[in-house]
């Protein structure tokens, strides 16, 4: 008896043990996601001319991207002259011009003394946001610092991506005109991928629950089942704020509706209102069958039996 107890005992310490390392194993590859992912949206790229000494340093900060209206939310900031073009207190020694590949309000004039002011610009983007969740960007991002006598002066530039929803590929380009050009290239980040997939997958599966229950409210017949309906209509309107909680908030039409809202949505719908009007003809007719009364045996048919005889 002792045996079996300490055995016992031993096999649920062992499941334990293999319980608490597979929850550790999953912990771990959690935050190594996470890590990965915040290596890939926290990122910083480096171009220009650094190693000139008579240079402007810029850094640019990508704050959002805006996939409905094809732009970047850029901030200049940190624009520091060195060398000869930097006075002893680390200002501007003369008048200089910083203008950009944006939209708008590209162009600023920094005067001789003063620190350069933080800029916040637009920066156009092609892509189509229908492709959500595997959607993607390119744009072009350009900065040229011009001195007083209108010629382009070297300039180092750091690219700093901030968003979270989105990795940022960069590379050099090619300028004939002087200054600083990036090629950028944008895609959804590994955790907006994860779970805007998900999302997809889970619609299409509460789809096939509806059909599920839908087949077992008509196949065997069990008439009107008001639980299997209540969860069929909860499911319907319940997929609509789940799409709409997936990041980036797509336009309808995209990949995820086409590849999975649509398709789950007309499922349960269909389930949901075979259920009702199909459940509502059995329910009826099991409804007649027992109110009709049971029929009473032919008084002939009873004198034609035997009578049992007293022994």
């Amino acid at each position: 008896m002792r045996r079996h107890i300490r055995r016992v005992r031993d096999i649920g310490l062992r499941r334990l043990t293999i319980a608490f390392l597979a929850l550790a194993a999953v912990i771990g590859l959690s935050v190594t996601g996470y890590i990965t992912s915040r290596n890939d949206t926290d990122q910083e790229s480096y171009f220009g001319d650094p190693d000139a000494p008579d240079r402007v340093n810029v850094t640019a900060w990508i704050t959002r991207v805006d996939s409905a209206t094809q732009s970047l939310s850029v901030t200049i900031v940190d624009v520091s002259p060195n060398g000869k073009l930097a006075d002893p207190e680390g200002n501007f020694a003369q008048d200089a011009t910083l203008t950009t590949a944006a939209i708008g309000n590209w162009k600023a004039d920094i005067k001789a003394g003063d620190a350069a002011p933080d800029i916040e610009q637009k920066v156009g983007v092609d892509g189509a946001v229908t492709d959500y969740p595997f959607d993607r960007y390119t744009g072009r991002f350009e900065v040229h610092v011009f001195n007083a006598d209108g010629n382009n002066v070297p300039v180092a530039l750091t690219v700093v991506n901030t968003d979270p929803f989105f990795r940022l590929n960069t590379s050099a380009g090619s300028t004939q005109n002087g200054g600083v050009v990036v090629n950028l290239g944008l895609h959804r980040s590994m955790p907006t991928l994860i779970f805007a997939v998900f999302v997809m997958v889970l619609m299409l599966g509460l789809a096939i629950g509806a059909v599920v229950a839908a087949y077992y409210v008509l196949h065997w017949r069990h008439g009107l089942i008001f639980p299997a309906c209540s969860m069929m209509a909860a499911i319907l309107f319940a997929l609509i704020p789940l799409r709409n909680a997936v990041p980036g908030s797509p336009p309808i039409g995209s990949i995820i509706d086409f590849g999975s809202f649509f398709i789950a949505e007309a499922v349960i719908s269909i389930s949901l209102i075979s259920g009702i009007v199909i459940g509502f003809r059995h329910q009826r007719t099991k409804e007649r069958a027992a109110s009709e009364p049971e029929p009473e045996p032919d008084p002939i048919d009873s004198a034609d039996e035997p009578v049992e005889q007293p022994s």
